[in-house]
């Protein structure tokens, strides 16, 4: 199976663990992934001897079907966050433009309306408030107000076509911040959580093989070895290392 299709058989358990047992990777996902791969090869050759103590050994089995499933739930919110910071990025270059335009267009239009209360009464709402949101929604009133009163604007020789391009702005930016803001709310904590669920269940196998292991070859230091996280091992011993090293 692929591991969309891995990933689509378990979503179920994914699903039934509750929030108290979601566990956070504490090493990087791709090396929970290979260990688990390589814990299932060393695991079926032990099968019969792992068979003596309580294990499930259909966890075996499973092994790699979880490790395929978590893969994708990893390539899904390595997208999302892809997906939002592309998002931060367009915004930080677009957004420049969208101010400056919304400032530029406020101080043509407090001139050029001077003189007409009713106007400036709009002008005036326009300009109050701040922040991104508010700029999106400025492009678009002032846009439309250029484009209805466009007289006292082309006595000032202003550009109309920037109108056209404050109005494109709004439209643009408010997808982006959309989009940017969306993603940070909504998309991350569900990708993010769908993740941890898939990382959970491979965790959940890959400790019961590993204590059965360690439980079976507990009088064979090579063996049990290989009921560990090599990833862990090569830590400690670094940090062994270094202490040795500083006395």
């Amino acid at each position: 199976m692929s591991n969309k299709e891995n990933f689509d058989v378990l979503l179920p358990k994914y699903q039934a663990y509750a929030k108290n047992e979601i566990k956070e990777p504490n090493q990087p996902v791709d090396i929970v992934i290979d260990e688990a791969m390589d814990l299932s090869v060393i695991a079926d050759k032990d099968r019969e001897l792992l068979a003596t103590s309580d294990l499930d050994v259909s966890l075996i089995d499973d092994l790699p079907i979880r490790a395929g499933g978590l893969r994708y739930a990893q390539t899904v919110w390595v997208q999302v966050q892809t997906d939002r910071s592309d998002a931060e990025e367009q915004w930080k270059h677009l957004s420049v433009e969208a101010f400056e335009m919304r400032d530029e267009l406020l101080h043509f239009c407090r001139y050029a309306y001077r003189k007409n209360s009713k106007l400036m009464d709009v002008v005036n709402r326009i300009a109050e408030g701040y922040g991104n949101a508010d700029m999106v929604q400025d492009l678009s009133d002032l846009a439309m107000l250029g484009t209805n009163n466009p007289e006292p604007l082309a006595g000032l020789n202003y550009p109309m076509e920037k109108l056209e391009r404050a109005s494109e702005l709004s439209d643009l930016c408010g997808a982006l911040l959309a989009k940017v803001n969306g993603a940070r709310v909504d998309n991350d904590k569900p990708a993010k959580e769908m993740r941890d669920r898939a990382f959970t269940h491979v965790k959940q196998a890959v400790d019961a093989i590993r204590e059965a292991g360690r439980f079976v070859f507990w009088k064979d230091e090579q063996r049990v070895e290989q009921y560990t996280s090599a990833y862990f091992r090569k830590l400690r011993e670094a940090r062994e290392k270094k202490v040795v090293e500083e006395a």
